[in-house]
């Protein structure tokens, strides 16, 4: 479990079902906005005003707080190994999705970010956030990963406790500067984001957890699940103003309560046996692999509907886009992830 929660589940959290189910629907939720997206580009409104398909990323960024307590506690770690870690598992796939948008973009660069903004290359292979776009349009949440990784890692001693306690108090700080100051600059909109306080949560989750402090609960589970979706259901109605601006208590907070539902919900989702759920793990599995090359299949998905003149009906477009998408993430995870991670730990660790 090294990566930007999109991961498969390993070592000390193997069997947390709950979790792997939720990356699984984040990742989905990201591409049915995605799916929105190029419903307006195709003049079919497919899955319009489905706004909130974005807060998939602040549940991935919950997932991320808690699964590096989980992933760390108990484990005699320091920053080095902490930082390889997160690489090896992150980096090779990313490069390799960002090195296919390269591609894509000296041959036709027209066709990649088409929403605008300038393409960094260097920006894109090396993360850091210049204010540029991404080969990989997806590659800006990995930035803010990295930042909470590096600050994890320099704050890790024998323990995790110690490490969630201050990376939480700095990174607060980190989000209260803009009370004090202001900045136009990106580093500083990126630095102090509300986005980082999302990791918080995920943290703050993880000690309640597993002071037990809060139990597993099927009932309290259904009934955090439910209002977290009722919220954020509200506020896409409502259309409540600057949703992207606040995500990280407008879409945070409604998520927090989503993930400490499906962590309520564990003992249940252990004992389920559905159809649902064994699709749902397998969409955990490979959510990384369908986070990063989403955008991809479904750009050559929508110009091959078009060739084929299939992009009038709403419905069949946006059905045809999530089950190509879905089929083809699983199979990168299969024949390309999983094998890429096999290489590089074997790499990196001749070289550690």
């Amino acid at each position: 479990m090294e990566n930007p929660v999109l991961l498969p589940l390993q070592k000390n959290d193997t069997n947390i079902e709950s979790i792997q189910i939720m990356r699984g629907i984040a990742a989905i939720l990201v591409v049915l906005l995605h799916i929105s997206i190029k419903g307006e580009q195709y003049g079919n409104n497919a899955l319009h005003g489905f706004t909130i398909g974005g807060a998939g990323v602040d549940l991935f960024f919950i997932i991320s707080g808690y699964i590096m307590c989980v992933s760390t506690i108990n484990r005699d770690l320091n920053f080095s190994q902490f930082m390889l870690h997160r690489i090896r598992r992150i980096i090779p796939l990313y490069w390799l999705s960002t090195t296919i948008g390269l591609i894509i973009f000296l041959v036709k660069p027209e066709i990649v970010n088409t929403s605008g903004g300038e393409t960094g290359i260097w920006a894109s292979y090396t993360l850091i956030p210049t204010g540029q776009r991404y080969l990989n349009s997806n590659g800006w949440t990995l930035s803010f990963e990295f930042l909470f990784y590096i600050l994890f890692g320099m704050l890790i001693h024998k323990g995790t406790y110690r490490a969630m306690q201050l990376s939480s108090v700095v990174l607060l700080a980190m989000v209260g500067v803009v009370l004090l100051f202001s900045g136009n600059s990106d580093i500083f909109g990126f630095t102090t984001s509300n986005l980082y306080l999302e990791f918080i949560y995920g943290m703050g989750c993880f000690y309640l957890f597993n002071k037990k402090i809060i139990k597993p609960n099927t009932t309290l589970g259904m009934c955090l699940c439910s209002l977290g979706v009722l919220l954020l259901a509200a506020e896409a109605i409502g259309k409540v103003p600057n949703q992207e601006d606040g995500r990280g208590w407008l879409w945070g907070i409604p998520m927090l309560m989503v993930f400490t539902g499906f962590l309520c919900l564990e003992g249940f989702i252990k004992g389920s046996a559905s159809r649902l759920k064994k699709l749902l793990l397998q969409a955990g599995n490979s959510s990384y692999s369908l986070y990063l090359f989403h955008p991809f299949s479904l750009s050559a998905t929508a110009l091959s509907l078009k060739w084929l003149h299939l992009t009038s009906n709403p419905y069949l477009f946006a059905l045809i886009l999530f089950v190509v998408t879905a089929i083809s993430g699983y199979i990168i995870y299969v024949y390309i992830e999983r094998p890429l991670v096999t290489v590089s730990k074997k790499f990196l660790a001749k070289k550690s």
